[in-house]
């Protein structure tokens, strides 16, 4: 079978929700903002607060168990709840139908006070990390409901490298980007504009294909003056905190629920990690 058949079949997958396991199904809610199919994990609880996460995949694949369960630990920890955007996949929908995706449902959620300003996270990983980045980006420059923080693990935020030495990457991003020069920044953000970002708060693996993406993008904030702050885990792999194992994941959920709770006002306690980037 080729690799482009197998994106197809990914690409097919339907939007899951959690596994029991993972969370009781009184605790899950599906609904649609603006057409957009979103899973939330105790929704009553998004008048205080919420993360709302978007998955990794490469943009031609789903969400995984894993990812609920990242979903479903960080949410309950900050004691916040949790939403799942399912935007469109490639190669059936390409770019840019996961950031117009992702755009709607935000609006949508604002405009009927299902979350309030200041009082939600947006988070991302992999894709959904540069994806989160690109949004964010949109958010900050029209001046509309900015999230109070960004929370990314192993961003691929520059979709026009190919010296990452990972070929179904290489093969997605142009199957995601068609036509489309992948310099392009709602592509690959980190060739954006950076300026008027909130807070970055960034996981890393050190052992990770990604992690030079995710450095680049360090020195991108660093020059922007947007405050940020990393955790790199040196023994860590792709999506260490999602898909992970044992202390290398737990330290990074840790990192990533008390940048939650220091970004919603939960509970004042210092993030720890390392860099602390411009203010």
């Amino acid at each position: 079978m080729s690799l482009v058949r197998s994106l197809r079949i990914l690409a097919s997958q339907r939007p899951s929700t959690p596994p029991r396991a993972v969370a009781d199904p009184a605790r899950v809610t599906r609904v649609r903002h603006a057409h957009v199919p979103v899973t939330w994990i105790d929704q009553e609880l998004a008048g205080s607060g919420a993360i709302v996460h978007l998955h990794g995949g490469a943009y031609v694949q789903g969400e995984t168990p894993q990812t609920w369960d990242w979903l479903e630990e960080v949410s309950r920890r900050s004691r916040v709840a949790g939403a799942m955007i399912h935007y469109r996949l490639a190669p059936r929908h390409r770019y840019p139908a996961a950031v117009e995706d992702v755009l709607h449902a935000v609006d949508d959620m604002l405009a009927t006070d299902v979350l309030r300003p200041g009082a939600w996270v947006l988070s991302g990983d992999s894709a959904g990390g540069g994806l989160a980045l690109a949004v964010a980006q949109t958010l900050a420059h029209t001046g509309s409901g900015a999230p109070a923080a960004l929370l990314l693990e192993t961003p691929w935020s520059d979709l026009s490298r190919d010296d990452h030495g990972e070929e179904q990457l290489r093969i997605a991003a142009r199957v995601y980007a068609g036509g489309v020069p992948r310099t392009e920044p709602r592509l690959s953000p980190v060739h954006g504009d950076l300026h008027g970002l909130p807070p970055v708060h960034l996981v890393l693996g050190g052992k990770d294909s990604l992690v030079h993406d995710g450095r680049r993008l360090v020195e991108a904030l660093d020059g922007a003056g947007v405050e940020h702050h990393v955790l790199e885990i040196p023994s860590g792999g792709h999506q260490v905190g999602v898909a992970g194992q044992g202390a290398d994941s737990q330290e990074a959920r840790r990192f990533q629920i008390a940048a939650v709770r220091a970004a919603l006002g939960i509970k004042t306690t210092p993030v720890p990690g390392g860099h602390h980037g411009g203010h």
